[in-house]
């Protein structure tokens, strides 16, 4: 009889999301997912501000030890750059490389693309099964399950919410679009295409090894040079695997599972009240997760002090009540 298949939980995270990432940690501590093991991936020169961090099923890396030495050096220097220009320069900055064709280089290294290149290049050198992509803006909630991530008939699992192509657009089209160009694969905009680009997230790592060589064949350089060579902010990891498994993998090997589970929170500004949604999605069984994102739109980005007491207590009444 075939053994369950392994799984183990990522998390690529920098100071700038400590405080996330312990809400986080908190909430799989309280969750059926707790004694998963969960890796997370700290930025190099972060390491230091994440020790004690995470729970007994957590072990920290730092990215040097995941990423190729190369990477982790630009990445490091886009880092400076991307401090001394401060936000609205490095957004000009990548502007700029998408006009001039890649340059300047630095803004290809910056930690939103290093992060999936982080995700892409653990899961592959990894000896699990499957490896699942949880941000540190994820709260993980108490009915989640690891059945969430392994379909039971043994096929490949991934998350996926269809939308025509003409009910979305912004950075969602850019990165179908560019994940179309990648693979070679025609794009039609009548088509439907998978607009679910949250985590959690999930790789099967045979079926992720499978892509990254298909890249290297096809443009004949390391995938990871490959990646970074798209234009800036234009390409996603998630994207791109997704649609591999769509144009290689047969038709009858993935189950491809609605994202319903996974809630979203947009609004952080008042803390009790996110404490208050947090608790409500507690005690609904069709709730799995819940994605806070208090610092994904760039318009506001409040931290995870203010409401982190309010979400863990939710956290623990919700368990309680459902004991």
């Amino acid at each position: 009889m075939p053994s369950a298949p392994s799984l183990c939980l990522l998390t690529p995270t920098w100071s700038g999301d400590r405080q996330h990432f312990d809400v986080l940690s908190a909430s799989l501590a309280q969750s059926p997912l707790a004694e998963v093991p969960h890796f997370a991936v700290v930025q190099s020169e972060d390491i230091d501000a994440f020790s004690g961090a995470g729970g007994p099923s957590t072990r920290l890396l730092a990215s040097s030890e995941v990423l190729p030495a190369a990477i982790d050096i630009r990445r490091q220097q886009a880092r400076r750059w991307a401090s001394r220009l401060g936000r609205a320069g490095t957004r000009l900055s990548g502007s700029l490389a998408l006009r001039t064709g890649g340059w300047p280089r630095w803004v290809h290294y910056t930690g939103w693309h290093t992060q999936q290149i982080t995700k892409l290049a653990f899961a592959a050198q990894s000896d699990f099964d499957t490896v699942v992509v949880m941000d540190s803006d994820v709260v993980v909630l108490p009915h989640a399950d690891v059945g969430d991530f392994i379909a039971e008939d043994g096929r490949v699992l991934c998350y996926e919410a269809d939308q025509a192509a003409t009910a979305f657009g912004g950075k969602r089209g850019n990165w179908n679009r560019q994940a179309h160009a990648l693979l070679d694969v025609p794009y039609d905009p009548q088509q439907y295409f998978d607009t679910s680009f949250e985590t959690p997230f999930v790789l099967h790592t045979e079926s992720l090894r499978a892509l990254l060589r298909w890249l290297e064949n096809r443009y004949g350089a390391p995938w990871w040079k490959v990646l970074l060579a798209q234009p800036v902010r234009r390409w996603s990891e998630f994207a791109t695997y997704r649609l591999f498994l769509k144009r290689h993998l047969p038709v009858d090997a993935v189950e491809w599972r609605s994202d319903a589970l996974i809630r979203y929170l947009f609004d952080a500004a008042d803390p009790e009240a996110v404490g208050r949604e947090v608790h409500a999605l507690t005690q609904d069984p069709s709730a799995h997760f819940v994605t806070i994102h208090s610092q994904s739109s760039g318009r506001q980005l409040w931290g995870a002090e203010g409401y982190a007491p309010y979400v863990v207590a939710a956290l623990q009444r919700g368990d309680a009540a459902l004991r």
